[in-house]
């Protein structure tokens, strides 16, 4: 009586699955050939003697050693869905849109011992280039500071040397101060017969064009030079040929001013 029972409880879920199977006919895959499957992984359940007899769109049927069942395609390995005929969804790959990874890649791909070696040689130079722009920048920083301070310094002392001959040929030694920045226009003042008080108008805007304008004049004029010269020491190109000229020129104070030589009258005797 007990296997009756079983049997009938076997055969009415035989009757299901095959009710099932029927149901789902408008879904199947018509007309493809069974696969088999010696064994079949799915999760964590094992299948021998596997035979899919039915596909659908999101499951498939399968009669196995231990009798017959239904398994979702999602649950499915990636391979084996691919040789069922589902079409398995693959990450996309990373784009790469740099010319240089794709350069790099394309070498890569040559495999050529030349073209390996040309990249290596590249590399080698590439770097010992930059090493060397890096030194070379680095010591040509404070060595470029020093020699423009040098520059400037040579500058300052030659126009201080022409200001010393300036004052000395007008017959005012200039001392010490013409050595100083600042205190050597006090030494000019007074070469060019100016007050001293003109060295303090220097500091006060506006004031300050008189002595600007005036110092060139008289310089000139104490020099013993035209007051063309002077009008050349104002403007802002010639200043400098003025400045030369008046430094290193030859002639005595007042000479410009000096009128025609006087007669010299002699007493004749017979």
């Amino acid at each position: 009586m007990h296997d009756y029972k079983d049997h009938h409880y076997a055969a009415a879920r035989l009757l299901w699955l095959a009710l099932a199977g029927f149901l789902m006919q408008p879904v199947v895959v018509v007309g493809a050939p069974d696969e088999t499957f010696a064994v079949l992984e799915v999760g964590t359940h094992t299948y021998t003697n596997v035979t899919v007899t039915t596909k659908a769109k999101n499951c498939i049927f399968i009669l196995h050693a231990a009798g017959m069942t239904s398994i979702k395609v999602s649950q499915l390995p990636p391979d084996i869905q691919e040789k069922l005929g589902y079409v398995v969804a693959r990450p996309p790959k990373p784009a790469t849109n740099t010319a240089g990874m794709w350069v790099k890649r394309e070498i890569s791909n040559l495999n050529v011992p030349q073209v390996k070696d040309l990249t290596k040689q590249l590399e080698q130079k590439w770097r010992s280039e930059s090493a060397a722009k890096s030194s070379a920048m680095d010591l040509a920083g404070p060595k470029l500071i020093v020699a423009l301070l040098g520059v400037v310094l040579l500058l300052y002392l030659f126009h201080c040397y022409c200001c010393m001959l300036i004052c000395r040929k007008t017959g005012n030694p200039s001392g010490i101060l013409v050595w100083l920045p600042v205190l050597q226009l006090l030494p000019l003042l007074r070469a060019a017969g100016m007050s001293g008080w003109w060295f303090l108008a220097y500091f006060v805007p506006v004031l300050n064009l008189a002595p600007l304008i005036l110092w060139p004049l008289e310089i000139a004029k104490a020099r013993g030079k035209s007051v063309w010269v002077g009008v050349l020491l104002l403007l802002p190109v010639t200043n400098l040929f003025a400045f030369l000229y008046l430094a290193f020129s030859d002639g005595a104070a007042g000479e410009a001013d000096d009128g025609p030589e006087p007669k010299v009258m002699t007493l004749q005797t017979t």
